[in-house]
């Protein structure tokens, strides 16, 4: 089940970076819907994942471990889904082109959570989650970079107050984003520490 909401975190962020390609207001709408539609599958799933935990005798890993995957999985699709929420409600006159920059590394981290949660079958085994961790550290690295220098050049470029807070909000949901998925990641370590 872990692996559906993986999934699910993959496409809303392939998604959201649509978005940020796309100035077509229709094909936009189109994404804002299946970001929310993706978000809503993500509370089934979970809902799912804690009905099967309260049924099972011997769970596959720790049930606080298995407890904190899963709200943290969910946490990044409704992240995720809250930035599709703000672009639509609070229509910005212009998203700097760094947006599209971030979105292309939350993706990659998404990517990285896919291939990690995949290989949770085998603990025995850990190296493919261990590097999928190592690079969604990396990234998120690069996201902490990239953010700091899109808000300095946010507070030097806009004139617009409004337009101002509109840009920082949804940066700072795509940073909350980006260090989401980086504790989905620490979580997968604590697993293989306690199962080795």
């Amino acid at each position: 089940m872990f692996e559906s909401i993986s999934e699910l975190i993959l496409k809303a962020s392939n998604a959201q970076l649509m978005i940020f390609e796309h100035d077509d207001p229709v094909k936009q709408k189109d994404l804002f819907k299946l970001i929310k539609d993706l978000e809503t599958k993500g509370d089934e799933i979970v809902q799912k994942i804690f009905d099967e935990l309260d049924k099972s005798f011997v769970p596959p890993f720790d049930r606080e471990d298995i407890n904190n995957l899963t709200n943290t999985l969910d946490e990044a699709v409704n992240l995720i889904n809250g930035v599709a929420v703000r672009i639509r409600l609070y229509r910005p006159k212009e998203i700097p082109n760094e947006f599209k920059d971030f979105a292309k590394l939350i993706s990659k981290g998404a990517e990285q959570v896919n291939m990690a949660i995949k290989e949770l079958y085998d603990l025995k085994k850990p190296n493919k989650i261990l590097k999928a961790c190592k690079k969604i550290t990396e990234l998120e690295k690069e996201a902490d970079d990239l953010y700091h220098t899109t808000i300095s050049n946010i507070f030097k470029k806009e004139k617009d107050a409004i337009e101002l807070i509109k840009q920082k909000e949804m940066l700072e949901h795509m940073e909350k984003t980006a260090d989401c998925i980086k504790g989905i990641s620490n979580i997968l370590k604590t697993i293989i520490l306690k199962v080795s």
